[in-house]
């Protein structure tokens, strides 16, 4: 079953950074495959990425690559596991065509069994269902496809939304984790939008056999430490993930909390 990596533009950039672990602390392994389609996300460009003395790269088999785009997509054949690396956030307006014209037919073309959405947030009140005791900074939940009779007939049936709040939040989708600091989503968080487009995308909802979320807590701030421990995570939220030994961060991480002048050129670095 071939499974799809897709990190929230959110707190801390923590998902990217994550990603960034991920990719080129195996970047032997893992091999660049084509940008992806960047109408609906802030307009970004930047050098190639890399890490200091690796004898491998992400774009080995792309020389003619030069630059860095917005939304890239990468495989690892051996994991069967494609990741994309989203820089840039989504136009506030577009989430919704994003989600149906960017994530849907990828889904479908790579024949995805498995979406794990990684996520990030400081907020426990307006947007976050809280769990009555709080016990990790992770939230781990799986939303069962498959098991899902009728998608796009009993849709709202199956969400269950509660309006006691000042957000209405669904406690029914996901199943999380005794651990988890939530027990639902709400309507304003993007991983409630992606839910709704898929499930009512026909042949999307009968490849994608499940969706996993995981949802990391944060504070803004310097959040390489964050993205390091939430690595040791995803043997458990990527099934046949294997623990990454030795992380190794790419060049642009130099820049990013004022460890170095700010890039003057180009060449220089990804962050400003």
């Amino acid at each position: 079953m071939n499974t799809l990596l897709l990190p929230l533009v959110s707190t801390g950039n923590v998902p990217q950074l994550m990603t960034d672990l991920v990719l080129h602390s195996l970047d032997s392994e893992f091999e660049f495959v084509r940008e992806l389609d960047s109408l609906y996300v802030y307009p970004f460009t930047g050098p190639i990425d890399y890490v200091e003395d690796s004898d491998s790269s992400l774009y080995r088999t792309s020389p003619e690559k030069t630059f860095t785009t917005p939304v890239e997509l990468f495989f690892n054949p051996k994991l069967k596991l494609y990741i994309i690396q989203q820089r840039s956030p989504i136009l506030q307006p577009y989430e919704n065509q994003f989600c149906k014209n960017v994530i849907a037919p990828l889904i479908e073309e790579l024949n995805i069994g498995s979406l794990v959405v990684t996520d990030a947030t400081d907020n426990f009140g307006e947007h976050i269902a809280a769990a009555s005791t709080r016990r990790s900074p992770y939230s781990f939940g799986v939303c069962q496809v498959s098991q899902i009779d009728d998608l796009s007939g009993e849709f709202q049936q199956k969400l269950q939304l509660h309006d006691t709040g000042a957000t209405p939040v669904n406690n029914t989708l996901f199943q999380f984790s005794s651990q988890s600091f939530q027990s639902g989503i709400s309507t304003e968080q993007f991983i409630f939008k992606l839910c709704y487009h898929l499930l009512h995308t026909q042949k999307v909802s009968e490849i994608l056999k499940e969706i996993r979320y995981f949802n990391i807590y944060v504070q803004e701030g310097d959040n390489s430490e964050d993205a390091a421990a939430a690595c040791t995570q995803v043997p458990q939220v990527i099934t046949g993930f294997p623990s990454i030994t030795t992380l190794r961060a790419p060049v642009s991480w130099k820049g990013v909390y004022g460890t170095r002048d700010a890039p003057g050129t180009f060449e220089e670095g990804l962050y400003i």
